[in-house]
């Protein structure tokens, strides 16, 4: 059959469908097209662009000293002293402060935090983000531990998707329901204690001095970058990182579904899990 004539046979079908056949017709091919856009846009498009994103610029993490404050947004600021006197009261001591910003008002601060007796850190993410997306909450609190044998628990209340995998020492809950900073540490601890029955925990600690604190923090990037670029998502470049081409797909598609159902059911089975044990 040739060209014209399957032409010829498509404009008599046309012809022949009645009118609400045709607007059926028309309002399948308007549907297909919104699907094949949407699939170039966050399965072809979006990786793209990560992959061409500039390099990530090097670890510019500061210490704010408290002797000279700097302007801190109103939000993040409530929400940076709320957490830091109820941990003081359950014990945690030395809040230090970090940014890597260096417009006013800071959006961004990181403080940090350990229990001298437990041997737990806590990490407090105060963010504003964008007005844009002013309706999703990413401050955070991360509570962690570590152990004899290298692993390191993590507990959080984090409602932000993972852009990436775990690095395979660290278990990771996120208990994104969870606001409560007392309910949140007790989950924790209940975590810790199950596992310190098999191996010893070690006590973390920052060192006495904004420097040394300042490195730990530090460090901890590092460390991430490391698995980053084991993991094959990040590559070194000149000036920073850079996504390659796998974690480009990657990241991008975690975003997508059926991705984002996978890893959001994965987070709530884990939730559900460490709620059990309370």
């Amino acid at each position: 059959m040739t060209r014209q004539r399957i032409e010829e046979l498509l404009v008599s079908v046309w012809h022949w469908l009645p009118v609400r056949g045709k607007v059926l017709l028309v309002i399948l091919a308007v549907v297909q097209l919104y699907w094949v856009w949407w699939f170039f846009v966050y399965y072809v498009r979006a990786p793209i662009a990560l992959y061409q994103k500039s390099a990530t610029p090097r670890d510019t993490t500061r210490t704010l000293d408290p002797a000279y404050p700097e302007p801190i947004d109103d939000e993040v600021l409530h929400f940076l002293e709320a957490c830091e006197n109820r941990l003081l009261a359950m014990g945690f001591c030395d809040p230090h402060r970090t940014t890597n910003l260096t417009t006013y008002p800071l959006t961004l601060v990181a403080s940090s935090m350990e229990h001298p007796e437990h041997g737990d850190h806590v990490l407090i993410i105060g963010c504003r983000p964008p007005r844009e997306a002013s309706d999703r909450d990413v401050s955070s609190i991360a509570f962690d531990s570590e152990f004899a044998d290298g692993v390191r628990l993590v507990t959080s209340n984090s409602r932000t998707l993972r852009y990436w995998p775990e690095a395979p020492l660290i278990d990771h809950v996120r208990l994104a329901d969870v606001g409560n900073v007392t309910e949140l540490y007790r989950l924790h601890q209940r975590r810790v204690a199950r596992r310190a029955v098999k191996v010893k925990q070690k006590k973390i600690t920052r060192g006495r001095t904004p420097a040394q604190r300042l490195v730990f923090a530090k460090r901890r990037h590092i460390d991430l970058h490391k698995h980053l670029v084991r993991s094959r998502y990040w590559r070194r470049a000149s000036g920073g990182l850079r996504f390659t081409m796998r974690g480009a797909v990657f990241s991008a598609w975690r975003h997508v579904f059926p991705w984002r159902s996978i890893d959001q059911w994965w987070v709530r089975r884990r939730a559900r899990a460490t709620m059990r044990l309370a």
